[in-house]
C-alpha cells in the first residue's frame, strides 16, 4: 500500500468514526434518559410527512389543471395543414411512448425509427418506401441542426458543460463499477447497524420511503424524456420530409414568384416578396373603387374603367401593413370566370370578396366563394388565405335620401343603421362569412368614401394569417422555380470540375 492510499484510508477512518459512534451512543443515551420510543414515534412522523409532500410535489398536475406547453411541444407556424397532421401524429405517439422505450440504445432507435416512419407515411401516402423519401443535403441539414440543438443542451443544463473534456468523461465511464461497489458497502451497513433495532427500523422506513420517492420521480422523468424525444424526432423528420430543408433562409428572403415578378416589372419594381391581396366580386360591386379609397391615389380609374378585363397589381402601402400587391380582377358574369378567379386565387395571401349590399343576386359569388376554398383545400401543402366581405353600396339602402354617416350598427333609432345591419346579417348568412369578417363600406365617392379605417383595421388583423399563407405560397413557388435551373447550375459546375481535373493540360504544381 502507498502512502497515497494509507493517507486516503486514514481519512475515511476519521470521517466514518465520529458518525458511526453517534448512532450507538445516541441510541443509548436516548434509551437511559426514556426518549427512544418517543424519538422514534417523531421520526416515523416527519418521514411519512415528508413523503407525502413529496409525493404531492412530483406527481404531474391534474388534467383539468392549465398546463402551458413545452417549446418544444409547440407547432410550427410554417408548416403546411399536411404538415400540421403529421404533428398530430406525433403528439399521439408521445403520449403513448413508455419510459422504457429509452431503457437502452437499441431501444431509443427504435423510438426515432417509429417517429420518423409515421410522419413519413403522413408526408408521402403515396410511395411505398416513405423513409427514404429525402435528398442527401436534407440529410446533412437534419445533421447539422441537430447537432447546434445538442451542443446547446448540453451547454445550458449541465454544470460545467462548456469545460468538461472528452477525458474526464471517458474517467467518470471507467470508474462507472464504484457504484456497485458503494452499493455492497451500503448493504454491509446495514446488517451492522441492527445492533440497535429500533433506529434500524427507523432507518429502514426512511430509506424505503426516500426509494420509492426517487422510484416515483424517476419514473415522470423518464416519461417526458420520452415524450421530449419523440417530439423533437418528430419536428426534425417533418422538416426532413416536408421538405422545408430544401430551402435556405437567403433563398426564401431573395427570392419573388413568378405572378409577382411579372406585376412588378410593370411597376418597374423589385422588392422582397410582398403580400398579395386579391380583390373579387361581381361585376359593377365596386372593386376598382375600393382599390382606389384603400391605395390613397386613383391609380384605376373608375370613371376610365368601370369594369376590368384582366388582372391588374397595385402597389399598397399602410403602417402596420408588410409591403403588398393589392389586385383587381375581372367581375364574375360567368362560370368561367369562376374557374379562372380560383386558379388565379392560388397565388393571393388574403381575399377581400367584394359584394354590393343593394343587390341580393349573389348565387355566383356562393359558387365563386367554394370554388376558392376548394381549390385551396385540394392541396394539404397549401394554406387558405383569409378572407374578408367588403359590403359595398351601403348609401343605397333605405331610407334612399338619408346619407349622414357615421353610423352605429348597434343603434336601433335609425332607420339607415337598421338597414345596414340587416344587409350585413343577410351577406353573411348568404355566402358564409361570420358578421366580424364582414365591413359595410362606401367607396363610390372617393372624397366622401366612408369605413375605410374599419377595413383596414381588419386587413391589419388578418396579416398574420396572410404572412402564413404568403410563406406557404413562397415556398411551393421557390421548388417549382427552382428545379430546373438547380439542375442546370449543377450540370454546369460538373462540367467545370471534370474539365479542370481531366481535360487541363497544365501539369500539377509541386508541393
Amino acid at each position: 500500500m502507498t502512502a497515497r492510499h494509507l493517507r486516503l484510508l486514514l481519512l475515511a477512518v476519521a470521517l466514518f468514526l465520529p458518525v458511526a459512534s453517534l448512532i450507538p451512543l445516541g441510541s443509548y443515551w436516548l434509551w437511559q434518559n426514556g426518549f427512544l420510543l418517543h424519538w422514534s414515534i417523531a421520526a416515523c412522523a416527519i418521514v411519512l410527512a415528508s413523503y407525502l409532500l413529496q409525493r404531492r410535489l412530483i406527481l404531474p398536475a391534474p388534467p383539468s389543471a392549465v398546463q402551458v406547453p413545452d417549446e418544444n411541444e409547440v407547432a410550427d407556424v410554417a408548416w403546411n395543414p399536411l404538415q400540421m397532421r403529421a404533428w398530430e401524429d406525433v403528439q399521439r405517439l408521445a403520449e403513448e411512448a413508455k419510459p422504457e422505450r429509452l431503457a437502452s440504445r437499441d431501444a431509443a432507435l427504435n423510438l426515432g425509427l417509429e417517429t420518423v416512419e409515421v410522419v413519413a407515411k403522413r408526408l408521402h401516402p403515396e410511395r411505398r418506401d416513405p423513409l427514404l423519401q429525402f435528398t442527401v443535403p436534407e440529410a446533412l441539414a437534419v445533421v447539422e441542426r441537430t447537432s447546434k440543438g445538442l451542443n446547446r443542451f448540453l451547454i445550458d443544463n449541465f454544470p460545467l458543460g462548456d469545460r468538461i473534456t472528452v477525458a474526464q468523461v471517458m474517467w467518470l465511464y471507467r470508474w462507472r463499477g464504484a457504484l456497485d461497489w458503494a452499493e455492497k458497502g451500503h448493504d454491509l451497513w446495514r446488517v451492522v447497524r441492527l445492533l440497535n433495532p429500533m433506529t434500524a427500523a427507523t432507518h429502514e422506513l426512511r430509506e424505503r420511503f426516500t426509494r420509492q420517492i426517487y422510484e416515483m420521480g424517476r419514473e415522470h422523468l423518464a416519461k417526458r424524456l420520452a415524450r421530449a424525444f419523440v417530439m423533437e424526432a418528430g419536428r426534425a423528420a417533418i422538416d426532413l420530409y416536408g421538405g422545408a430543408l430544401r430551402v435556405s433562409r437567403e433563398d426564401l428572403a431573395r427570392h419573388l414568384s413568378s405572378d409577382t415578378e411579372r406585376d412588378l416589372a410593370s411597376l418597374q419594381a423589385r422588392e422582397a416578396e410582398p403580400l398579395r391581396i386579391l380583390v373579387a366580386g361581381q361585376r359593377g360591386a365596386g372593386k376598382s373603387a375600393l382599390i382606389n379609397a384603400l391605395a390613397g391615389e386613383v391609380e384605376a380609374v373608375v370613371d376610365a374603367l368601370p369594369t376590368t378585363s384582366s388582372y391588374s397589381a397595385y402597389r399598397l402601402t399602410r403602417e402596420g401593413l408588410p409591403g403588398a400587391l393589392i389586385i383587381d380582377s375581372p367581375g364574375l358574369t360567368t362560370a368561367k370566370d369562376i374557374g379562372d378567379l380560383a386558379t388565379n386565387a392560388l397565388a393571393a395571401d388574403m381575399v377581400l370578396w367584394v359584394s354590393a349590399a343593394n343587390q341580393a343576386a349573389r348565387e355566383i359569388d356562393r359558387q365563386a366563394i367554394a370554388a376558392l376554398k376548394q381549390q385551396f383545400e385540394s392541396d394539404p401543402r397549401r394554406q387558405k388565405p383569409p378572407l374578408v366581405l367588403v359590403l359595398t353600396h351601403i348609401d343605397r339602402l333605405r331610407p334612399f335620401d338619408e346619407w349622414s354617416p357615421p353610423y352605429d350598427l348597434t343603434d336601433r333609432n335609425r332607420a339607415k343603421s337598421n338597414s345596414i345591419r340587416s344587409a350585413v346579417e343577410a351577406a353573411s348568412a348568404d355566402l358564409g362569412f361570420d358578421t366580424d369578417d364582414v365591413v359595410p363600406v362606401r367607396v363610390d365617392n372617393p372624397s366622401a368614401a366612408y369605413n375605410i379605417d374599419a377595413l383596414w383595421g381588419k386587413i391589419i388583423a388578418f396579416a398574420p394569417d396572410a404572412q402564413r399563407s404568403r410563406l406557404l405560397r413562397l415556398l411551393s413557388s421557390i421548388k417549382s422555380a427552382s428545379s430546373w435551373g438547380t439542375v442546370w447550375s449543377q450540370a454546369a459546375n460538373a462540367g467545370r470540375i471534370f474539365r479542370r481535373t481531366f481535360l487541363s493540360r497544365d501539369p500539377p504544381q509541386a508541393s
